[in-house]
């Protein structure tokens, strides 16, 4: 009979731990979700059609004092009204995939036009959970880790030097010339144009087009990856290079080793117009945008604990603007001057890229970090999971004198829900990351490059890019700071009258006056 109760208990223990380790069930998943989901998008917008809990494992990334656990589920979920996830201006893909706990390339059904009532969005989804007094809460949903980019040293152009020389070698020695030095060197001058020509472009087609991407793991890899895949199935191949970001790329561009290039719109103007870090080099005006992407938000970050509540109270502060020489320093300056606080004076820049600077802010090395990027950014999303880090917004009224005085600013906003420990929307500034090249791609080539990204603009999220969701023909005229190649302008007039999308431009970023490109053709610029 002992040994009857001895084995009767062991399989109750068995049964109560096994209860045990199926907690959080799919009901409390469910309701959490539910709530989430209605803060964020408000009351009714999805329905959750099915959740299916699939299995928990331990958090080896909970503090020492807390029991927490990571709930895998898969979910449907149905648009009960039309919905725009890659809207510029309110919650959407970036949100979404936050409050899902989903990297980009679990979820499917997001469309960059907008998606209809009644669209089903499906999700391989997960969430931490703390174990508090007997009971499971949730803590906030899990993160996803950006992928490695692969540096492909065959991306830099080879110089055709070699190319030149023996075709000019050929052509020269089979031509009659006249005793007209005069004409000899028109001759000369035309075929060396005409030779170089060619072979840039044979060498862009069998090639690739050398991309200028931005550091490993960072958002602008992952995007470049991203179109990459999607734009080698419309006979487009573009090899994305590791860089040091922006500033970097925009070189690459200027001295012919990278054919297109990521910038935000403020450091594609800089370039421009040779000011801020490239004001050693002289304006650039051969370069050209092939469109607007996506907005990118400034992020300033603090500790939770932190008595700073706005911009005002970083005086006296160290706070990390990037390195020495990034553009997006330069805005960040701008954006501080605007709050009162002068540069070198009133607080301490601190000369670190943005994941090193997190990690110091949690140290309390510093006391704020800084960094202009697309949202939601991976390595802060990674870290607010842990809730030791919040967002502090801007003041209305610099926002006003920030855009006023600078046109490749825009008014946004970070819409709660797009980063754990962040429910409200944060005030801030933003602009937009632009597509570049120089006026030496011919038309037919911008052409094939635009149509490439911008039917990549539906398949993006699902190809690793959250950001990629953002990308439409319908915003890719906002904030064009630089002239637009006329083979791209062209490209996105004729797809903007085959295709019917069904997204507006943002209200606060209408635009207001144009900006001629060198096609003379009017390109969209933010609201003043």
């Amino acid at each position: 009979m002992t040994h009857i109760i001895k084995k009767m208990l062991v399989i109750f223990m068995c049964v109560m731990l096994s209860a045990c380790e199926r907690q959080p069930d799919s009901e409390k998943l469910r309701l959490a979700l539910e709530k989430r989901l209605n803060n964020t998008f408000g009351s009714g917008s999805f329905n959750i059609i099915s959740l299916k809990r699939l299995g928990s494992a331990i958090d080896s990334t909970s503090p020492s004092n807390e029991e927490r656990r990571v709930v895998y589920y898969d979910v449907i979920l149905e648009a009960t009204k039309n919905i725009e996830l890659g809207s510029w201006d309110h919650p959407g893909a970036a949100a979404l995939v936050t409050l899902i706990g989903a990297g980009p390339r679990s979820i499917v059904g997001v469309k960059s036009h907008g998606n209809d009532a009644g669209d089903r969005i499906t999700a391989h989804a997960s969430a931490i959970y703390r174990k508090n007094n007997g009971s499971w809460e949730r803590v906030a949903p899990a993160g996803y880790t950006a992928e490695d980019g692969l540096f492909l040293e065959n991306g830099i152009q080879k110089p055709a030097t070699e190319r030149l020389l023996s075709t000019l070698n050929t052509i020269t020695t089979s031509i009659p010339y006249t005793s007209s030095k005069t004409a000899q060197k028109v001759v000369q001058q035309e075929l060396e144009r005409s030779v170089t020509r060619i072979n840039g472009r044979l060498a862009r087609l069998q090639d690739g087009y050398p991309f200028a991407a931005g550091p490993g793991k960072g958002e602008y890899l992952v995007f470049a990856h991203s179109l990459a895949d999607i734009a080698k199935k419309q006979h487009v191949k573009m090899i994305p290079l590791i860089t040091s970001g922006s500033t970097e790329n925009i070189d690459l561009l200027r001295n012919g080793n990278a054919t297109i290039a990521l910038a935000p719109a403020d450091i594609a103007l800089m370039a421009y117009n040779g000011k801020g870090p490239f004001e050693g080099h002289g304006p650039f005006t051969e370069l050209r945008t092939l469109g607007s992407l996506y907005p990118e938000l400034a992020h300033i970050v603090v500790r939770n604990d932190s008595l700073i509540k706005n911009l005002k109270d970083l005086k006296g502060k160290k706070i990390s603007l990037g390195p020495i020489g990034s553009g997006g320093r330069t805005t960040f300056e701008q954006i501080l001057a605007a709050h009162g606080l002068r540069a070198h004076k009133d607080y301490k820049i601190i000369d670190t890229q943005f994941t090193t600077a997190l990690q110091q802010l949690n140290n309390s090395e510093i006391d704020a970090a800084a960094q202009i990027i697309g949202i939601p950014a991976s390595p802060l999303r990674a870290e607010m999971t842990q809730s030791k880090l919040r967002l502090i917004p801007l003041d209305p009224v610099a926002v006003k004198k920030l855009t006023e005085s600078n046109p490749a600013l825009l008014s946004l906003s970070i819409a709660g829900g797009t980063y754990s420990n962040q429910q409200k929307r944060i005030t801030t500034v933003g602009t937009a990351a632009l597509m570049l090249a120089t006026s030496e791609l011919t038309m037919d080539e911008a052409d094939n490059m635009v149509k490439a990204i911008y039917h990549a603009g539906q398949y993006l999220l699902a190809a690793g890019s959250t950001q990629g969701a953002q990308v439409s023909v319908t915003t890719s005229k906002i904030c064009l700071t630089v002239p637009m190649h006329q083979g791209a302008a062209e490209a996105l007039r004729k797809i903007a009258h085959t295709a019917l999308p069904r997204a507006v431009l943002p209200k606060n970023i209408l635009p207001k006056k144009p900006m001629v490109d060198d096609a003379g053709i009017e390109s969209v610029t933010p609201t003043m």
